[in-house]
Parts: C-alpha cells; structure tokens; sequence
C-alpha cells in the first residue's frame, strides 16, 4: 500500500510540474524617487525594427499613463539604428542630442542572454528510473533517461540618468528570466508592468 502511495505522489508531482516559470526582479538607487523624471527616451534595443516600435509605443503608454513625457527611439531619432557596439564618439554626440532636447532619462530594453539547455524531464520514467538511488544494491549507469530542452531568456530594462553617465552605471533596472515562455508577449507584458512599477511614486 506504501509503495503504491509513492508511485501515485511521483504521478501527481509530474503532472504539477511545469517547465514554464517567470522571475522579476528590480533593482533601485537610493535617491531615484527623489529624481525627475520629466522626460524619458525609450529605446528598444533590437534589430527587428517591427519589435522595436510596437515595444517602444507600448511602454511610452504606460509612462504616459503616470504623467511621464515619453520619447520614442524610433521616432525622436529615426537615423540611430541597432548597433551592437558602439564609440564613446558615437554615444558622446548621441547624449548631447539627448541634452539638447532635455531628456534626463533614458531607458533601455535588451535581452541580455538567451541559453539552451538540455535537462532530465521530469516524467515518470526518469522519477521510476532513480528509485535505485533508495536502495543500498549496485545500480546501472547505463540507464538512459528522458531530456527536455529549456530555452531561457534574461531580458533586462535599465534607466540611466544623462546628467550621471560619469558613472557609467543605470540608477534603476528591472529583468525577466523566463524559461519555456508561453510566448514572448508574456515576458513583454511582465516587463511593463515592472517598468510601470519603477517609475510610480
């Protein structure tokens, strides 16, 4: 009776298992509520032009929506285009446009990394497969055992004051580690929320 007590526990631990899990987490400076933060540059840091706007419109919605003046990359500065690296010219003459039109925020999007992992599942056969790990007789290293393939994604939101770019380091960030996402929409809309709770007051 205990044993099949067990094999119906492992059955019903299989089934609550998902592969799909999401995780936030942010990170402020001390001083950044007491910061203005009267207009904001949004940049969307990506080659898929199409990606890059539909993020960029969604999160100037969402500062809007907290009385924050938005500007759009892809509408403020239409010639500044994905880049993976870029000169200390390059961003030099691109934060004195920034001054010029008095933004003291910019925030960035990126995904930060994107890994592949490959896992022993956790199904029946591999749980039934380990109970040799219980008993004190030899055990066969030969078993195989059943894989997945984890595919996760950090993808990071950091806001950088112009007016301290001396220090080269954000004054908020926010990132989403998503594993197996349901869809990417999912990660996006985790991180405007996220934002959304960086900037409230």
């Amino acid at each position: 009776m205990k044993k099949i007590t067990f094999i119906i526990g492992i059955i019903i631990l299989c089934v609550a298992c998902s592969s799909s899990k999401m995780t936030t987490s942010k990170w402020l400076a001390d001083d950044f509520n007491n910061q203005p933060t009267d207009k904001v540059l949004i940049y969307a840091s990506t080659p898929d032009i199409v990606l890059q706007k539909e993020f960029e419109n969604e999160t100037a919605q969402v500062l809007s929506d907290l009385d924050i003046t938005t500007f759009k990359m892809h509408d403020t500065f239409p010639d500044v285009t994905y880049k993976e690296e870029r000169t200390q010219e390059e961003i030099a003459a691109f934060l004195k446009h920034c001054k010029e039109k008095q933004i003291n925020k910019i925030l960035f999007a990126s995904k930060k990394s994107q890994t592949v992992d490959t896992v022993m599942s956790k199904s029946l056969h591999n749980y039934m497969n380990d109970l040799h790990a219980l008993s004190i007789e030899g055990y066969d290293d030969d078993l195989e055992y059943e894989t997945d393939q984890v595919t996760t994604y950090v993808i990071e939101a950091a806001v950088y004051d112009i007016n301290k770019t001396s220090k080269d380091a954000p004054v908020a960030t926010t990132s989403i580690t998503a594993m197996n996402p349901k869809s990417l929409d999912d990660i996006k809309t985790r991180l405007l929320k996220s934002i959304k709770q960086i900037f409230e007051k």
